[in-house]
């Protein structure tokens, strides 16, 4: 079924992440982000030509360094939204910025121009690094029958609609089978549906979540199409994409397939 059905046709309202409660470190959140936890294994293959050539082992710590970036610059747009928002933005017109405001303000003016395209960016550049790494996949599976490894999506469902008694032992498909939802939704749904293909009329923006004042979030809300168009805000569903909580879905993700891999050397 197509996930925009499969949510409109749940009883449930918001979908998708659920937002970060802790404060943002910019500083620490970048740091933690920015270190590949595929790196032990990629040092024990030792591939050169592979990633010299752009072959698995190239294409995936190409893809990584673009996710990265990606994601840096949308914890940049949280970080300074927040504080032009505490320090800046009810100001006193009358009154002059102290120089701390005016580091803020011309921070806030380089970042925040571009952040609906740098968290659609991210959409794009973390899909790409999924698929990128379950590529690399092929140099430790041995399975008799073998997923794909070019389409995280397809790769997923072989393993939840495998039945052997091999492939539903196997940790690693047990793993992407059951641990990896945030994929579908809000990932898949959102980068397929509502930014690479025609789109249906949908409202979209970005906030503070009410639950947690420290996460800055893109929503999706999916209109009542059924309706006349006075009831298109009836009983709508919403999908909420925060980088911050797909940061550390997607670490997880890759130390988990690290200890995988690892475990085959």
């Amino acid at each position: 079924m197509d996930l925009r059905e499969i949510i409109r046709n749940s009883e449930t309202t918001v979908f998708g992440h659920e937002p970060v409660q802790e404060s943002l470190n910019l500083k620490n959140e970048i740091k933690q982000f920015s270190i590949d936890p595929l790196e032990e294994y990629i040092e024990k293959v030792n591939d050169l030509e592979s990633n010299m050539f752009c072959g698995d082992v190239g294409r995936y710590l190409q893809s990584f360094s673009w996710y990265q970036l990606s994601l840096k610059r949308t914890l940049n747009i949280a970080s300074i939204t927040k504080r032009y928002n505490s320090e800046v933005k009810y100001h006193p017109k009358n009154q002059k910025y102290s120089n701390r405001q005016k580091q803020i303000v011309e921070v806030y003016k380089q970042f925040v121009p571009y952040g609906e395209l740098d968290f659609q960016n991210l959409l794009i550049h973390s899909y790409l690094l999924l698929e990128r790494t379950i590529a690399l996949s092929r140099r430790f599976l041995t399975l008799e029958e073998l997923p794909s490894f070019t389409s995280f999506s397809k790769h997923k469902n072989f393993f939840k609609k495998s039945s052997t008694k091999n492939l539903s032992d196997n940790d690693y498909g047990k793993y992407i089978s059951n641990k990896t939802d945030w994929f579908e939704i809000p990932l898949k749904v959102l980068r397929d549906k509502y930014l690479m293909h025609s789109a249906e009329k949908h409202l979209l923006y970005h906030g503070w979540s009410p639950d947690a004042n420290c996460d800055l979030t893109m929503t999706v809300i999916l209109l009542n199409l059924s309706s006349s168009q006075e009831e298109h805000l009836k009983n709508v569903k919403v999908i909420q994409f925060s980088p911050r909580r797909l940061a550390r879905d997607i670490n997880e993700f890759l130390i988990r397939f690290s200890s995988f891999a690892l475990q085959t050397i």
